[in-house]
C-alpha cells in the first residue's frame, strides 16, 4: 500500500499518482508534489482512454475527467445513479498495465463485512473491499482490467456490473440514500 501525503488515501503497490487526488506517490514520477492530473504517457494510453469515452457517449453516461483519471456516472435505472472512477495507473504483477474501476458503496461499518465478503465469492466482476478516502474507512467496488486485452463490451460490462454492485450496497446501508 502506498498512502498518499495530502489526501491519506491508500493506493495499491506499484502506484505512482494518487488515485484520490493525484499527487505523485513515487520519486521518480514526474510532477513533484503538485496535485496534477496523471501525466504518465506510457500508462494513459490513448486508445483505452478512447474506448473509455466511447462507452460512456454511447452509453449515455456523465463522463467528467478528473485528477487522477475519469469518472463515469452511470445511470442504473429509475432515479439511481453511481458513480465509478476509472483511473490508468498501475501495473499488475507482471508489470502490465491495468485499467482500475472504483465506486464508494458507503462509510464502513463492521456490521456489513461478513456479507460483503460472502458475495465477493459470487461475483464475476469486481470484488468488495475497504479504502482509506480522506481520513475515512469506504466500502468500495472495484474491479481491474487489462489495459491491453480492454473492449468496449469489457468495459461497458465492468463499468455497469462495478456501478450496479455499489450502489446495491450504497442503497442498503444508507437506508435507499443515493449519496456516490
Amino acid at each position: 500500500m502506498a498512502v498518499c501525503n495530502a489526501c491519506k488515501f491508500e493506493n495499491t503497490s506499484g502506484t505512482k499518482f494518487c488515485i484520490q487526488c493525484g499527487l505523485a506517490l513515487t520519486a521518480d514520477a514526474k510532477g513533484g508534489d503538485e496535485l496534477t492530473p496523471n501525466p504518465n504517457p506510457e500508462v494513459m494510453q490513448a486508445e483505452t482512454e478512447a474506448l473509455l469515452k466511447r462507452v460512456a457517449h454511447e452509453s449515455g453516461f456523465d463522463h467528467k475527467e478528473t485528477a487522477a483519471g475519469h469518472r463515469i456516472t452511470v445511470s442504473l435505472g429509475g432515479d439511481r445513479k453511481q458513480r465509478v472512477h476509472v483511473t490508468f495507473n498501475g501495473h499488475d504483477d507482471d508489470g502490465h498495465d491495468i485499467i482500475s474501476f472504483l465506486s464508494i458503496c458507503g462509510e464502513f461499518d463492521a456490521k456489513h463485512v461478513e456479507s460483503l465478503m460472502r458475495a465477493n465469492a459470487k461475483l464475476l466482476y469486481g470484488a468488495f473491499a475497504v479504502r482509506t478516502i480522506k481520513g475515512k474507512d469506504y466500502f468500495v467496488m472495484t474491479s481491474n482490467q487489462l489495459a491491453e486485452t480492454a473492449d468496449l463490451q469489457e468495459i461497458r460490462k465492468i463499468l455497469f456490473e462495478v456501478a450496479r454492485r455499489a450502489d446495491g450496497v450504497e442503497e442498503r446501508i444508507s437506508g435507499g440514500k443515493d449519496v456516490f
